[in-house]
């Protein structure tokens, strides 16, 4: 076995090590049975982590997961979990980073309830060029996707509509 494999199955075993740990505070502390997500190293783009509360599914950013890997399985690991749990406890009314979020990420997980992560974000593998009256914009195949059905895009700077020129 090659050691990459063998980082990446190490890895996986860390993150649902902590997975487990998160998940029997929670049942300790709500004095309930929690149903065990999956999950998985699917999850792209920006977001280090999402969690599907209808499938109790988990998906983590490989990319960023290797960065760091102590400070992503101590800080996103919980923050995915805590959105599962708060689903699996109240329901589908709190918001996603609500009250009880926050009060599960700070006074059960123990770690900061933060929203946004400190990871290097990939490049993109092609990026669309636009031009206002000041700059070229770089934007993503998702936003250039979006101006292609009909969202309009203004400079915050120069405050003029951005005009799509060639894709990278």
């Amino acid at each position: 076995m090659v050691k990459s494999q063998i980082d990446t199955i190490e890895l996986r075993r860390r993150v649902e090590v902590k997975i487990d740990q998160c998940l029997k505070q929670a049942e300790r502390y709500f004095n309930m049975r929690l149903t065990k997500p999956i999950f998985n190293f699917k999850q792209r783009g920006r977001s280090a982590g999402t969690a599907y509360l209808q499938t109790n599914e988990m998906r983590f950013n490989a990319f960023m997961l290797n960065q760091d890997p102590e400070k992503f399985i101590d800080e996103v690991v919980p923050h995915e979990v805590a959105h599962l749990v708060v689903y699996q406890v109240y329901g589908s009314k709190p918001k996603p980073h609500g009250p009880e979020w926050v009060a599960i990420m700070e006074h059960l997980f123990n770690v900061d309830a933060e929203r946004t992560h400190t990871f290097e974000v990939p490049k993109p593998k092609r990026l669309y060029l636009y031009q206002c009256g000041c700059q070229t914009h770089e934007f993503t195949a998702h936003r250039h996707g979006r101006v292609k059905r009909g969202t309009q895009y203004l400079c915050k700077l120069c405050k003029e509509p951005l005009v799509f020129l060639h894709a990278n």
